[in-house]
């Protein structure tokens, strides 16, 4: 908990991954569902991503520029994605969250 809330507060996200792979591996003799552990992820990051917005806004690094347009799409597609959580396979999950990592540290790297 201590390391996805540290790299949640140092780039602004990121920590979520800590808490899915720890949560996957803390849970694996309870035989917890793939979606069941992404749902434990979410409600460990939502403080924690809260905590971090409010410590940037109180240094001053956060930018309401650009905020809107996110906002809206972002609370539909959690929505969508809370729906769909247990309508999609754990291996199709898996796969996702794989990919998507993958793809945010290219584009990391290249940037």
């Amino acid at each position: 908990g201590f390391l996805a809330g540290a790299v949640n507060g140092l780039l602004g996200a990121g920590g979520g991954i800590i808490a899915v792979f720890s949560l996957s591996k803390i849970y694996k003799e309870r035989m917890l569902e793939k979606n069941e552990v992404f749902a434990h992820a979410l409600c460990v990051m939502l403080p924690l991503s809260l905590l971090s917005c409010i410590i940037y806004f109180a240094k001053g690094s956060f930018s309401t520029e650009g905020f809107g347009v996110f906002l809206l799409p972002a609370v539909l597609g959690g929505l969508v994605g809370g729906f769909l959580l247990d309508k999609l396979r754990t291996s199709f999950l898996k796969k996702l969250f794989s990919f998507l990592v993958i793809v945010s540290g290219i584009i990391l790297i290249v940037r």
